[in-house]
């Protein structure tokens, strides 16, 4: 038999940006139009401290959640801002949480209703795209500055970039998990048992996610808007 699972998508908006100010306020629209044509999302709830984010909410009939100020600052982890809102929302078991980063405007449905139907299995309770890094982790160095060494964070003496390993990079543009999964967590809403969906490298290239000026320029250009 089939569980019977609720949909929630949620919208974390904190307010401030140093990047793109008030780029939560602008990008808000796009995230909405997408969702309110997702036919199988039972509740859009906009967890913000940001009063004009609440109030295109409110317009759109949307869930609020004002969100405190001590969980509004940069230093908080998404993960400390979903289990508050679990809490006091009284969130069930059998509930599935949708993130959708404002910034990442770039969506296709299509990934939406795959990751819907692999998340609805009954030994999946989290999922995540990654995408390939740009700079492999067999090639990073730290210095100790006491000691005037450098040393390697992944010890290996690949010489040449074909043979190093494939790697991987989260990436929450399609990010979802079931409420009773949240203690399980880390504070990017990942662990060991999270489902990966792995996306191309030319596929990744749609995914600028907006924190400057710059990054709307690249992804109007990335998918063809000027």
């Amino acid at each position: 038999m089939t569980k019977n699972f609720r949909h929630i998508a949620v919208i974390p908006a904190r307010e401030g940006s140093i990047g793109f100010p008030k780029k939560n306020q602008v990008f808000f629209d796009n995230t909405a139009n997408f969702l309110d044509q997702v036919s199988w999302i039972d509740e859009i709830l906009v967890n913000s401290n940001d009063t004009i984010v609440l109030d295109k909410a409110r317009s759109r009939n949307y869930t609020i959640y004002d969100r405190p100020e001590s969980l509004s600052g940069p230093e908080i982890s998404i993960k400390t801002v979903f289990t508050d809102l679990i809490n006091s929302k009284n969130l069930k078991n059998n509930e599935i949480i949708w993130l959708f980063y404002l910034p990442i405007l770039f969506k296709n449905i299509q990934d939406f209703e795959k990751a819907k139907t692999i998340i609805e299995e009954a030994k999946i309770k989290s999922l995540c795209t990654f995408i390939p890094v740009k700079s492999h982790p067999f090639n990073a160095w730290k210095y100790d500055e006491e000691n005037k060494k450098i040393y390697q964070y992944i010890k290996n003496d690949f010489y040449r970039r074909q043979d190093l390993p494939p790697a991987w990079i989260h990436y929450h543009y399609v990010c979802c998990f079931k409420v009773s999964e949240i203690d399980k967590l880390n504070n990017e809403l990942l662990n060991m048992e999270t489902y990966p969906v792995f996306l191309s490298k030319e596929y990744a290239k749609n995914l600028i996610e907006i924190d400057t000026p710059e990054d709307l320029e690249k992804w109007k250009q990335a998918n063809n808007k000027i």
